[in-house]
């Protein structure tokens, strides 16, 4: 039994840490468990003497990770999403997820990679009411009473609790029309003169991760800009032009024939995480893992 205890403290200090790393203040962390911002304190200096390591830079006014406690950080989201995920898999005998959850994501994804899905999740979890919203921007959870928001790209903010879902990678198409009336594209350089679709934002996308003469990537002049890969896909579909979307958003069309893949051996396969992002709300957590664990399983990306 002792080394029972032992092991549920350490978790508990992990929590802690977490907690702390999360609200960038003990006192704040402290709120957040129901414990006193000493017991935190205590907690994190614990941990540290175990470990025989720093983790924080503390100052008067603010604490910062060490790279020690960024390496931690990254191990303990591993470690709770494990312990959660079996304390869901094993409630779920005892207990039927219901009420809602309200998803949001880019077009793209939300009709390419959750639409699909949703009929099955609803045969297993009938009690569960779906609201799904797609906005082209990163959205306010709560301005937008949003229980989850899928994330492509790197995260910034470090107050959302986050699960990877998998990576996705960009890809260069066209319309088969569109190629049978122009010259063909077998290098990067045969891309100069194509009319290239491009997006409103953010401006980094318009950079293809194709290997120019220089060494450099290309950075296209788009001919027609849009906010959406969705209406960039559906532009390059109708003969518009060249597009550089994630492979999932294009994935349908060009097994039915509608797009067609070029410069594959020329392209730079650089792996985009995609990430489910949400806040720490106990109410909501079965039916919310029981979401992103059928997502996640039933997903496929090529990266």
């Amino acid at each position: 039994m002792a080394s029972i205890k032992v092991v549920k403290t350490e978790i508990q200090d992990l929590e802690i840490f977490a907690a702390v790393v999360k609200h960038g203040n003990f006192s704040k962390a402290a709120e957040e468990l129901g414990i006193a911002a000493s017991a935190v304190s205590r907690s994190v200096k614990k941990l540290e003497g175990n470990l025989n390591v720093k983790l924080f830079n503390r100052t008067t006014r603010k604490i910062k990770l060490t790279q020690d406690g960024e390496w931690l950080y990254q191990q303990v989201l591993e470690i709770i999403h494990k312990i959660t995920h079996v304390e869901g898999h094993l409630s779920k005998s005892q207990i039927l997820p219901r009420g809602t959850i309200r998803v949001d994501a880019a077009t793209p994804f939300m009709l390419h990679a959750i639409a699909p899905v949703i009929a099955g999740f609803k045969k297993q979890y009938e009690h569960i009411k779906i609201v799904l919203t797609s906005s082209e921007s990163t959205v306010d959870l709560i301005d937008r009473n949003v229980d989850v928001a899928i994330r492509i790209g790197d995260l910034v903010d470090s107050t959302l609790k986050a699960r990877k879902l998998g990576n996705s990678c960009r890809k260069i198409y066209a319309s088969p029309d569109y190629l049978k009336s122009r010259e063909t594209i077998a290098e990067v350089r045969d891309l100069a003169g194509h009319a290239c679709l491009g997006f409103a934002k953010p401006e980094k996308l318009n950079t293809w991760p194709v290997v120019c003469d220089n060494g450099e990537w290309l950075k296209i002049q788009p001919e027609i800009i849009a906010d959406s890969g969705e209406t960039l896909k559906q532009l390059a579909v109708q003969g518009c032009g060249l597009v550089c979307i994630s492979s999932f958003t294009a994935e349908h069309d060009v097994r039915s024939g509608n797009l067609v893949c070029i410069l594959e051996k020329h392209t730079q396969l650089v792996p985009v995480p995609i990430f489910a992002v949400f806040y720490a709300d106990k109410q909501i957590n079965i039916r919310l893992r029981c979401f992103l664990d059928y997502l996640a399983e039933r997903i496929c990306f090529d990266v």
